[in-house]
């Protein structure tokens, strides 16, 4: 800590961390806290409250050519995740709380995706009705896990 005799100003000297840089780091260098503490001098609680203080920032994806899988899993009857995954990747793009699934909400999330630059080549999606007939400007197809829970639905095990 350093106080200017003229102006009267205290201000701080020496290195400090831009979280710019750690945020790019991050993400391209796939590095742990430890490994950031060694390489930047500073204790690993400081790398973290600095990730805590960057948690409102949201990358998505660099690759913009996807196929993608959309899917909703329930906790109890009225909580649900949507989720829509870069089947190529493994990575999501979009998720939403819902307390049902509707067609609409898969909509918003493939024109979410469509407004951020995604070319989607094509959807893995479940059996909702309606579901293909909204999606038809993409190549649609069923989920074979969907498929086979249909078919054990109608026909018995033996």
């Amino acid at each position: 800590l350093y106080k200017c005799k003229s102006f009267g100003r205290q201000f701080v000297g020496g290195f400090r961390l831009d979280d710019e840089v750690l945020k790019s780091e991050y993400i391209e260098g796939n590095q742990t806290l430890d490994q950031f503490a060694s390489k930047y001098n500073v204790n690993k609680s400081t790398i973290g409250r600095r990730f805590k203080s960057m948690c409102h920032v949201h990358v998505i994806s660099r690759h913009k050519e996807v196929v993608i899988n959309m899917d909703t899993t329930y906790w109890g009857r009225n909580f649900g995740l949507m989720v829509i995954k870069d089947s190529f990747r493994n990575k999501i793009l979009w998720h939403k709380f819902v307390r049902t699934e509707t067609i609409t909400d898969y909509l918003k999330g493939v024109e979410f995706l469509r407004s951020h630059g995604f070319i989607i080549h094509g959807i893995v999606c479940d059996g909702l009705r309606g579901l293909f007939q909204s999606l038809r400007q993409y190549k649609v197809q069923m989920c074979q896990f969907h498929q086979i829970m249909i078919i054990r639905h109608y026909l018995t095990k033996k």
